[in-house]
């Protein structure tokens, strides 16, 4: 008996957002008499970030610091709507429409400029807080200067709204052919472990991840969304099973104690990379991340089992229990398949072992 070392790899594909669309998100940005910004969007941020990473595009496409931009998405009544926080849109779609919103805002703040410094808008150019003449940068303006004139020269608002929702793609009647999703994303992971043969315990030594996110707006938070989906992917693969004899409801657990889930003793080594392909319609290219993030771990989990000790565990999660029986399975006596080959009459030419288990072949 003895613990033996494997390596397993898979590889996924994640779309973005729902497929063929009917998931829209609205949002609704106004800029206050001292250029500070107010950002009202409806997508909930449940720790994935999104808050922060819109927070970011409008900051961006602004030309303001990040820390000039207030968003509120704590009242479904005050902001507009977002269809949900799922099928890891909310960088995406969320996103989208804040940009569209911003982008609004910024044309507004260079019209107002405009007037002030009597120069064309399209000369026009925001950033680090100040609107500048192109090609004369001592021809500026603060952002603040220019809301400031806006509320109290021009009697006007400077605000925008913006939405995003991909937009349905009929399938050609002839080829089927569409255009479905918003942006897919891809991944691969790497799983090194080892394997107990006498208890059948599995312990994930290191995950090795490569994820296409198109951009990561803030690559923090896209490694804080690969770890954390990392330890998910971890509990699928190994611990977690709702209910162990489904669709038969014996065993489940009926207090939250009883429900295994890794804890940090189970926290693998990391090697995380982030490559950027950015999608043509994601704000400043992204795509999703979120819940790709704990798919690709059980496939890999379950090949480098394999390669450790010659056994496939065909149902998730590979606890103990069966990889000791895949592991009985394999020692239990074998009958070897017959190939049998006949002549024309039917008679039997010849007999020979094929190798395979119970598997009969006739030729003839």
């Amino acid at each position: 008996m003895a613990k033996h070392r494997g390596r397993g790899f898979s590889a996924i594909e994640y779309p973005t957002g729902m497929n063929q669309g009917g998931d829209p998100s609205q949002a609704w940005i106004k800029m206050k008499p001292d250029g500070r910004v107010d950002v009202f969007a409806g997508t909930v941020d449940i720790g994935q970030g999104s808050k922060t990473v819109h927070t970011q595009i409008v900051a961006d496409t602004l030309g303001v610091p990040y820390d000039w931009v207030t968003m509120d998405n704590s009242n479904t009544d005050s902001s507009p709507l977002c269809t949900g926080t799922f099928a890891s849109r909310g960088t995406f779609i969320g996103g989208n429409a804040v940009a569209v919103a911003a982008e609004r805002v910024r044309e507004r703040l260079l019209e107002i400029a405009a007037r002030e410094l009597e120069i064309d808008p399209s000369d026009l150019e925001v950033s680090d807080g100040e609107v500048r003449a192109k090609g004369a940068p001592d021809r500026k303006l603060g952002v603040g200067d220019v809301a400031a004139a806006a509320t109290w020269t021009h009697g006007e608002l400077i605000t925008g709204s913006g939405a995003w929702m991909k937009p349905y793609s009929a399938p050609d009647p002839d080829t089927g052919e569409c255009d479905p999703h918003a942006a897919i994303s891809y991944a691969a992971c790497v799983a090194d472990v080892e394997v107990d043969d006498e208890t059948g315990e599995v312990r994930v030594l290191k995950l090795i991840q490569v994820y296409d996110v198109g951009h990561a707006i803030n690559p923090t938070l896209v490694e804080g969304q690969i770890e954390g989906g990392a330890m998910m992917g971890l509990g699928l693969g190994l611990l977690e099973a709702t209910y162990p004899y489904y669709p038969a409801l014996d065993h489940r657990g009926d207090q939250f104690g009883s429900y295994l889930a890794p804890s940090t003793k189970d926290l693998p080594e990391f090697d995380n990379v982030i490559l950027e392909y950015p999608s043509s319609e994601g704000p400043f290219g992204a795509k999703a991340i979120g819940e790709m993030a704990n798919n690709a771990q059980p496939a890999a989990i379950c090949s480098a089992i394999y390669d450790a000790v010659g056994v496939w565990v065909t149902e998730c999660p590979a606890t103990p229990e069966r990889v000791l029986r895949a592991l009985e399975r394999r020692s239990e006596p074998r009958r070897e398949g017959k190939r049998i080959v006949f002549d024309e009459d039917l008679s039997v030419r010849s007999v020979s072992a094929t190798g395979g288990e119970g598997f009969l072949a006739v030729d003839g």
